[in-house]
């Protein structure tokens, strides 16, 4: 923070639709917005929820007996991490010059079954690690399983640490202190399209998922929406219309003052960007520091376990 040449960065988060369920043109497509946001100035880039291969919007909108096929695309066009899509992705970062988070619906390398709802963060340098998503919400439960706790950490960046929670997981308390504890001044919440989904509430509904992490830890939230698409709806079955007073999708970055840093982008395609004031972290937290003198350990305290879930545990000679 005294470094006055990381005193401010430029984050840019995307609201853009991903190639549906099509593993290497949504590669393509994350590399090709990287690298536009990387020519825009950023340092920091957002990308939306399960961009690669594409949400399962199925989840909330179909009956589930309707949806094994499309569950069976989603699982064979899956992302292994490592893998050639995470190469690509390191690569595109490299190329621009940024740190980027990118939502992919993930499947352990060789393995068949189980999914995970991950956001991957690279850089210049390769991939700095990912985070899966702890509890999938509502329906989602029927196409992602869960991650642990060894997957809830924060990520090393120029500007500080970085810290990502997919979507609803954004209203985890625990899971956004725990982050928070871990000394997160930068962190990404990714989403889907709401209009797709079928969730079409007002836009101030997102801005609650985002906005308390930001004022209650006194960081920067970057929030990156998918732009949803009449193709994906038609192909659902949906009739695609967003209702006055509702909407598709909404992206920007909130500051720590729980206030958009520049105006956010609304219904539309595009980037959005904000150069970020890291000295304002430190004059918020001059008044509430939940992670340090504005809370009292004695009495409130929380632990994380570690482990990461395994399907076997070998015990040695003796147990």
């Amino acid at each position: 923070m005294s470094d006055q040449s990381l005193a401010t960065f430029r984050a840019a988060a995307v609201q853009d639709s991903s190639i549906w369920l099509d593993r290497a043109a949504s590669t393509e497509k994350a590399c090709s917005l990287i690298e536009q946001a990387g020519g825009g100035g950023a340092d920091i880039v957002a990308l939306p929820e399960s961009f690669v291969p594409g949400f399962p919007y199925w989840v909330f909108v179909k009956p589930l007996g309707e949806t094994a096929a499309w569950h069976a695309r989603l699982h064979e066009q899956a992302v292994e991490v490592p893998g050639r899509e995470v190469d690509a992705l390191v690569a595109a970062a490299k190329r621009a010059g940024v740190i980027a988070v990118v939502g992919v619906t993930e499947r352990e390398p060789g393995s068949v079954g189980t999914l995970y709802n991950t956001n991957i963060v690279v850089g210049p340098d390769g991939l700095l690690g990912k985070h899966r998503k702890l509890v999938a919400t509502w329906g989602e439960r029927v196409v992602w399983a869960g991650g642990d706790g060894s997957t809830l950490g924060v990520f090393a960046t120029p500007f500080g640490p970085l810290g990502t929670l997919n979507c609803g997981e954004n209203l985890n308390s625990l899971a956004r202190y725990a982050l928070l504890a871990q000394g997160e001044r930068i962190h990404v919440a990714n989403f889907p399209s709401a209009a797709v989904a079928g969730a079409r509430h007002s836009r101030e509904e997102l801005f609650l998922h985002v906005a308390p992490h930001a004022y209650e830890g006194k960081v920067f939230s970057i929030c990156s929406s998918e732009y949803g698409t009449p193709e994906v709806a038609s192909e659902l079955g949906l009739a695609f219309d967003v209702p006055e007073g509702t909407y598709n999708c909404i992206s920007g970055v909130i500051g720590p003052n729980g206030e958009w840093v520049t105006p956010p982008l609304v219904d539309e395609p595009g980037i959005v960007y904000a150069d970020c004031d890291l000295n304002a972290i430190l004059e918020g937290r001059l008044f509430h520091d939940i992670v340090g003198h504005y809370n009292r350990f004695d009495v409130l305290r929380l632990e994380i376990d570690r482990t990461a879930r395994t399907p076997l545990h070998q015990a040695g000679p003796d147990g």
